[in-house]
């Protein structure tokens, strides 16, 4: 009995011993194939297929040019009481551009390429309709620097466009300094094609810039305030002269030349003694309105920047043959809410508290009437707050064959 006992517990020990083997090796293995599954390559962080067609078919471009400026026929002269004659004509300088950019955007059927290369004077609609050529990422990334009849300005369009099937999604960066308007603009529509040559967009856009419809010359000029003597009243102008170096000096004049004094006048000089003005009126005609613009651009840059979002609803037509095309499209822009910014210098505020209609909208037309003879129109116009961009041409072509 004795020895059977001890026969059963020494294979009772065998198996114990044999099954925790087992579980050893099985724990072995799984750590073997956690260790597998962790050493499995992970996915890269860049994904450079999908970067390279983001890309394709983009075009990097940099340029710059050069131009006469506009010469007059008549110069500008200044005779002294000697009789000197001085030439006071003045210098005019050369217009320039240059700049550098990456555009990627698809052709409508009735647009060409504009030449060999891209000067990023190019002027493609498809960066102006809201429904694009092709679906998919469409894009502009563009900066310049311009002279333009005597006046330095800066330009800037960053616009990156997702066109889907049922929605458009577009954010943009602008700042067009010639016509100074910028503002940065995040816009979501969903889209709804009807039939296969109209598209309808409803959503909204928020936009941020400045407080456009504000000008602090009128505050400056017409809110009352407490002078140094305790007397409520309104500012006069030269009192902003004063502010920016300038001093009047009276002189008497004597139209008749009796002894007696007739009138009183001012000249002008500014804070290094210079004459600048011989009149009051020669100053405000002459100096004062680069005193205004300064101002303003002081006090405007004072503010911080507003934020507004706004209902948009779109219209997209397109139709086009070998023979004739039309293209026509709108956005209009009827309500708006404002979202960040000091109230006192909000558009709606200026705009007698009334709602205001922002819009753009273009046309591209041709007829090709025979063989010979075609008619074209284009078209685009711009209205944010009180700001407008705008240019059209139409034309008629023969060609003898």
């Amino acid at each position: 009995m004795r020895k059977f006992l001890l026969i059963l517990l020494a294979m009772v020990t065998f198996e114990a011993a044999v099954a925790q083997d087992i579980k050893k090796e099985e724990a072995c293995c799984s750590t073997e194939v956690k260790e597998e599954k962790v050493k499995k390559p992970r996915k890269p962080l860049i994904n450079f297929e999908k970067v390279g067609k983001f890309f394709k078919y983009s075009t990097v471009y940099g340029v710059g040019q050069i131009s006469q400026p506009i010469t007059p026929a008549n110069r500008n002269y200044y005779v002294t009481q000697e009789n000197e004659l001085i030439d006071v004509s003045p210098e005019l300088k050369p217009n320039y551009s240059y700049g550098f950019g990456i555009r990627k955007v698809a052709r409508f059927d009735y647009e060409r390429k504009p030449g060999i290369f891209y000067d990023g004077n190019e002027q493609q609609q498809g960066f102006n309709t809201t429904i694009g050529a092709v679906s998919g990422w469409e894009y502009k990334f563009e900066y310049t620097w311009n002279r333009q009849f005597m006046n330095e300005f800066n330009n800037k369009d960053l616009y990156l466009r997702y066109l889907g099937k049922r929605f458009v999604l577009k954010g943009e960066s602008y700042n067009n300094g010639f016509v100074d308007l910028e503002y940065n603009a995040l816009d979501l529509r969903w889209r709804q094609p009807i039939g296969k040559k109209l598209n309808l967009s409803v959503g909204a856009i928020a936009r941020s810039h400045r407080p456009y419809g504000y000008n602090p010359i009128d505050d400056y000029l017409n809110d009352l305030f407490i002078d140094e003597f305790g007397v409520e009243r309104t500012r006069n102008w030269w009192e902003l002269a004063y502010e920016y170096g300038y001093q009047d000096i009276p002189y008497s004049i004597d139209y008749d030349f009796d002894g007696n004094m007739d009138a009183v006048d001012y000249f002008w000089i500014d804070q290094g003694g210079n004459r600048v003005a011989d009149t009051d009126q020669d100053f405000r005609a002459n100096k004062f309105t680069s005193v205004v613009n300064r101002y303003n651009r002081e006090q405007i840059a004072l503010i911080n920047d507003q934020g507004t979002v706004s209902a948009v609803i779109g219209l997209d037509l397109y139709h086009y043959q070998k023979n004739n095309w039309l293209h026509a499209w709108v956005s209009v822009l009827p309500y708006h809410q404002q979202l960040w910014g000091n109230e006192d210098f909000g558009y709606l505020l200026h705009n007698d508290n009334e709602q205001w209609l922002d819009y753009s909208a273009g046309l591209v037309a041709g007829w090709k009437i025979t063989k010979n003879l075609g008619i074209f129109v284009e078209s685009n116009y711009t209205k944010f707050w009180d700001r407008e961009i705008y240019q059209a041409k139409a034309g008629l072509n023969f060609q003898f064959r």
